[in-house]
């Protein structure tokens, strides 16, 4: 919250007499005094369509006067000099209204402003007390929310350092890691449906989901309580990963931890449909609530987003979120509540049995390798094209090494033989990387590809070494001939154990 504060010396003025000034001053400028105190007067600058009301606070005490000027509307800077601006503009106005005597009526509505603003003070402490016996949000702690942010951070990093991707999604890594992959959860994979909610496909994914988690659970988890809280959050994914797989009939590989997010936000609204969160707080957050839904739905319409997800752990998280309302009215901690959690869980860990052993969705060997094919085809289109270009190295390197090993005694009568045709056979191999570079194709494959650019580098460093060599034979340039062979054999065998 930005602001700015700054003392006056007035000699000679009683506390009282600068208070009243500074009511006169507000009046001056137009701004509203709303709070008064034995030793301040609380005021705000004019609202408008295009601008907040700011709070200016004086503070008085025999001689002395401070003016405090702040943005209160979650500004994080003061761009404009606002504040500065405004104890300008009220100390301009305070040497005016001071060149005369203060108003008689200045005195009751101060007085009237002090009496208003204890019977406010009074209002609004019975008003936190009610919220918080409800929402228990003095003293809590958000454990279980960190813990849970903190879970999909470290698989997201170890996910990233096996290849997964920090921005684009490694469809591949995903599915290893257990995200939501039709053929797989329905051909045995049954826990994909709770794996799936700790993985995420990129950093902004993980960013905004962390975010949404964090805001709902400020609320939530100290009035739910942990075990309500966690178990509602792996409940609520399952559903949603069901209702993923439901709606999705022909595959989907699906991922991250919106679905359980949408489901802590469907029962934070059914709980803002009941009466059990005090009136004054409850119309505020259920319109901010409605809106996060509504915009994130909306949003979820756009392709790439299952929307079916969010929809799953919306709904399922409304049907929890009723359950745990008449828990939480009556105060319930013993058995009512031991039995309403055992059957959150077991209707969730029933539905998930029901639906992967519905004979209509079971999936068989065949299609599940095919589905996996697929998405890897989807991943990397050029793979076959890689493939193709990897055999024609192979040949063209062939090429090369018979022409090394055609048994021709002198170095200089090879070269005369051989140079002119094994400059060309680089000139194709290297043409063939060059392509194979510029293909979308996996991380083992690249990999690969950087290998036999090495290999061809250590051919065409051999053919160097051998000129040297037919120009003086000495034993430094054997010594090099006989490492950059061995280079080439080390090259080839991390080349096979690549296809193997």
């Amino acid at each position: 919250m930005p602001s700015q504060k700054q003392e006056f010396s007035f000699p000679g003025e009683t506390t009282e007499q600068l208070l009243l000034f500074a009511y006169g001053t507000f009046l001056e400028l137009g701004w509203t005094p709303k709070y008064a105190g034995p030793n301040a007067v609380i005021g705000y600058t004019p609202r408008s369509w295009n601008k907040y009301d700011d709070e200016i606070i004086v503070e008085a005490t025999d001689e002395i006067m401070s003016v405090k000027s702040s943005l209160v509307h979650n500004e994080s800077f003061d761009m404009r000099g606002k504040n500065k601006k405004h104890i300008k503009d009220f100390m301009e106005a305070f040497e005016k209204v001071r060149s005369s005597a203060p108003k008689p009526e200045w005195t009751t509505a101060i007085e009237n402003l002090r009496t208003q603003t204890v019977q406010t003070v009074s209002e609004e402490i019975k008003q936190a007390n009610e919220i918080n016996k409800v929402m228990k949000l003095s003293g809590s702690n958000l454990y279980a929310t960190y813990a849970i942010i903190g879970i999909n951070v470290i698989v997201f990093i170890l996910m990233a350092i096996n290849g997964a991707g920090i921005f684009s999604a490694n469809a591949l890594v995903h599915i290893d890691w257990g995200s939501n992959v039709t053929a797989l959860t329905l051909s045995g994979d049954w826990w994909r449906l709770i794996t799936c909610i700790f993985i995420h496909f990129g950093i902004i994914h993980l960013v905004m989901n962390s975010y949404a988690l964090y805001m709902a659970g400020v609320y939530l988890e100290p009035m739910l309580g942990k075990i309500k809280y966690i178990i509602a959050y792996l409940a609520t994914g399952i559903f949603a990963s069901l209702a993923s797989l439901w709606w999705h009939s022909e595959g989907v590989n699906s991922a991250g931890a919106s679905g359980a997010i949408f489901g802590l936000y469907g029962i934070f609204l059914a709980l803002l449909f009941t009466n059990l969160i005090p009136k004054q707080m409850r119309s505020s957050l259920l319109q901010s609530i409605g809106v996060f839904v509504v915009f994130n739905l909306i949003y979820g319409t756009k392709s790439g987003i299952d929307n079916a997800a969010h929809i799953g752990g919306l709904l399922s998280g409304m049907i929890i979120g009723f359950i745990f309302y008449l828990l939480l009215k009556k105060e319930d901690k013993g058995t009512k509540t031991n039995l309403a959690l055992l059957a959150i869980i077991a209707a969730a860990i029933l539905s998930a049995w029901m639906y992967l052993n519905n004979p209509g969705n079971k999936i068989g060997q065949e299609r599940r390798e095919a589905e996996i094919n697929s998405l890897k085809e989807a991943k990397f289109p050029d793979g076959e094209k890689v493939y193709e270009k990897y055999n024609e190295f192979a040949q063209s390197d062939e090429k090369i090494v018979n022409m090394f090993n055609d048994g021709t005694a002198s170095l200089k009568d090879w070269l005369t033989v051989n140079e002119e045709n094994i400059k060309q056979e680089f000139d194709k191999a290297s043409s063939i990387v060059t392509a194979m570079k510029n293909y979308n194709v996996s991380e083992t494959a690249k990999q690969k590809i950087k290998l036999l650019e090495q290999l061809l580098g250590a051919r065409k460093e051999q053919v160097s070494i051998m000129k040297q060599l037919s120009q003086e034979d000495n034993p430094a340039n054997q010594l090099k001939l006989a490492e950059i062979r061995n280079k080439q054999t080390e090259i080839l065998a991390e080349l096979n154990k690549k296809d193997n």
